[in-house]
């Protein structure tokens, strides 16, 4: 319900302007951490892979190899999963923030319908032009492209490679075996990471608009 005092309405437009503001800002703040977060990952894993190396060059693949790297390669593993989880958490937030700019939007164009060229589509029409061209996720299928995914799947990739070398090295298995086990759960985990992160994001289409009064811009319907 609008406010018909003009002095109110003035007021609610300040606020809803500082409010438009306040997340955009959040948004810009989801996109730094995840960059933030997905940088210290890829970095922390690019270093041990870099000593790795070093210890396999220094000791020719022996004890000492495999030992250094079943010591070092868990802890970067799971360094990975709480990158993921965390970086679900901030794909979904920015998803709670863009819903509350696209409702003030809204607002602003029902001040003046003549302005609605200049604003981006928020109506469900609108919206499932916005699917069309890739910047609403249109499907499971998109969430192969978040920062989230290419965490999973990097991590789910040394996850593999430590369980081949922990096969390799703890119960003298063929190397076959061994990179065929490792193979098998890498993609495992990669499954699991997708199954969870969609499962996320569905949860969160679905509550997201129950967060406001009133009707919301229309969410992914996977």
């Amino acid at each position: 319900m609008e406010p018909t005092d003009p002095l109110a309405r003035q007021l609610a437009l300040s606020a809803l302007t500082t409010e438009h503001f306040n997340l955009q800002t959040a948004r810009m703040g989801t996109i730094a951490e995840a960059n933030g977060r997905s940088a210290l990952y890829l970095g922390t894993l690019s270093s041990a892979v870099i000593a790795i190396a070093f210890v396999g060059q220094a000791s020719e693949l022996g004890d000492a190899f495999y030992l250094f790297a079943l010591l070092l390669l868990p802890p970067v593993f799971l360094l990975g999963v709480f990158s993921f989880l965390r970086l679900v958490q901030t794909s979904i937030e920015d998803m709670v923030y863009a819903v509350g700019s696209f409702r003030i939007r809204q607002y602003f164009l029902g001040l003046d319908p003549a302005a609605a060229p200049y604003f981006p589509p928020t109506d469900p029409w609108g919206m499932t032009k916005l699917e069309r061209v890739g910047v609403v996720a249109t499907g499971p299928l998109q969430m192969l492209l978040t920062a989230a995914s290419m965490v999973a799947s990097i991590n789910a990739i040394l996850g593999g490679v430590a369980v081949a070398l922990a096969l390799r090295s703890l119960l003298e298995a063929p190397a076959p075996v061994a990179v065929v086990t490792g193979t098998l759960v890498g993609l495992g985990l990669a499954a699991l990471c997708f199954a969870y992160q969609v499962r996320r994001f569905r949860r969160a289409a679905a509550v997201v608009p129950q967060l406001y009064e009133g009707q919301s811009p229309g969410m992914p319907g996977w």
